[in-house]
């Protein structure tokens, strides 16, 4: 090996040395970024996690999950929208999510 094929040679070499760092970085990286999505969706909630509740008059409906988004329906179109909330079925979900201070 000549002198200028040895100097190209030692370039690549730098240069292989240099990508591989770059690719262990990114795969560091990546692994950070599934970890994290893990625990957003952890913090996830979803429409079977609350159940609905209507209190209209003196009466307390509350409804599985099943028929709640009918029970909404129902309770919205009597014009009772001030009276409902929807509730969660699991408060340990609701105690898992970051507040504000944590960001």
């Amino acid at each position: 090996m000549n002198i200028t094929e040895s100097i190209k040679f030692n370039k690549v070499k730098e240069e292989n040395e240099a990508l591989k760092e770059q690719l262990e970085m990114a795969h560091y990286f990546n692994q950070n970024l599934g970890k994290e999505l893990d625990e957003l969706k952890q913090q996830q909630l979803f429409k079977e996690d609350f159940y609905f509740q209507c209190r209209w008059g003196n009466v307390d409906y509350d409804e599985d999950c099943e028929t709640s988004w009918q029970a909404d329906e129902i309770c919205h179109n009597n014009e009772h929208k001030d009276y409902w909330t929807w509730q969660l079925k699991d408060n340990s979900k609701y105690y898992k999510l970051p507040s504000k201070e944590e960001k």
